[in-house]
């Protein structure tokens, strides 16, 4: 199996901490697709994670979202409960606990309607969590394991809604963040799951964030899968690609999703394109945050085959000296 490894080594001013190290995976889409398409590659991704990290240093597994292709279409739960052995599985192999937030196909469709019995039934909570067996769903919520804070952001399916974009999502998603009133301490390595991380990087927003991007150290989410744009564009047009806000169009009308973005309140950088040969170092001053995206897990982007990617990252401790804006 062809596996694309997105390696990144963060330093972030101000941090004091030992090496930690995380895998993350993002659109999973556990279901029909993997049975009609392409049965087995998901055993053949895990295998493959499993045997390139066996026996090395594994903080956490994390996973913005969109771990099933639809969680109303699955009556009899079959898929799910995959998934529960998938990652259980993949917590106690690498001796690493695993932490998922939710993604727009985690969420049921009009959830505003449903009664709390129907919540209840399509809350996937209730099928993959458990945290005995190293397993940790975070609907908004935080878990802190050593010095590392890992809060998982999932706002309602209005923020992903195609007619609501860019800014009215936007506007959505920073409501339901505001209400989740996380707490975030810059002594502690903060990262920060959001499915659609863009959430955070559109240039007209990241200003009403305040003192967000002192305290957190990485953003990461998926919900691209590979783009409309292939990775020798990507590299092509390195320049001229920004994350300026969800549905970014690069002419003609493309998007750009796999890499990295230093971002604070004055928007985001260019991106970060990251090494196929080696560590991808990105040095952040106080006020920065490290924003990446993943390239995604399933094996389509709106039905057509792509390559799965896997991102490493690594934070370390940064001197205050080797930082150059």
């Amino acid at each position: 199996m062809k596996v694309l490894n997105d390696n990144y080594l963060i330093r972030k001013e101000g941090i004091h901490t030992s090496n930690k190290r995380f895998i993350s995976l993002s659109d999973l889409h556990y279901g029909v697709l993997q049975q009609l398409f392409y049965k087995g590659y998901m055993k053949k991704l895990f295998e493959y994670i499993i045997k390139s990290n066996y026996g090395k240093k594994v903080d956490a597994i994390i996973i913005p979202g969109d771990l099933i292709f639809w969680i109303n279409k699955y009556q009899d739960k079959y898929f799910i409960k995959v998934l529960k052995r998938d990652l259980e599985n993949l917590a106690f192999t690498l001796q690493a606990p695993v932490f998922v937030s939710y993604g727009n196909h985690d969420l049921p469709f009009k959830e505003e309607s449903l009664s709390e019995e129907e919540k209840k039934e399509w809350e996937l909570a209730n099928y993959i969590e458990n945290r005995n067996q190293g397993t940790f769903v975070l609907n908004n919520e935080q878990y802190k394991i050593d010095n590392v804070v890992i809060t998982g952001f999932s706002p309602t399916r209005d923020a992903y809604n195609p007619n609501a974009m860019p800014d009215k999502a936007i506007e959505i998603a920073k409501e339901s963040f505001d209400k989740c009133n996380f707490r975030f301490n810059k002594e502690n390595i903060n990262i920060l799951l959001s499915h659609d991380n863009k959430f955070f990087t559109h240039r007209n927003i990241t200003q009403n964030y305040n003192e967000l991007y002192n305290d957190l150290t990485l953003i990461i989410g998926g919900h691209l899968h590979d783009g409309y744009i292939p990775i020798w564009l990507q590299r092509m047009f390195s320049d001229e690609l920004k994350d300026y806000g969800i549905w970014e169009k690069f002419p003609p009308k493309i998007d750009m999703c796999r890499g990295a973005f230093k971002v604070s309140q004055g928007g985001p950088s260019k991106v970060i394109l990251p090494n196929e040969e080696k560590s991808t170092t990105i040095l952040l001053n106080e006020d920065e945050t490290a924003s990446i995206v993943n390239r995604g897990i399933a094996k389509y982007s709106w039905f057509i085959p792509s390559t799965p990617s896997i991102v490493t990252v690594e934070i370390e401790e940064e001197n205050k000296l080797t930082l150059k804006r």
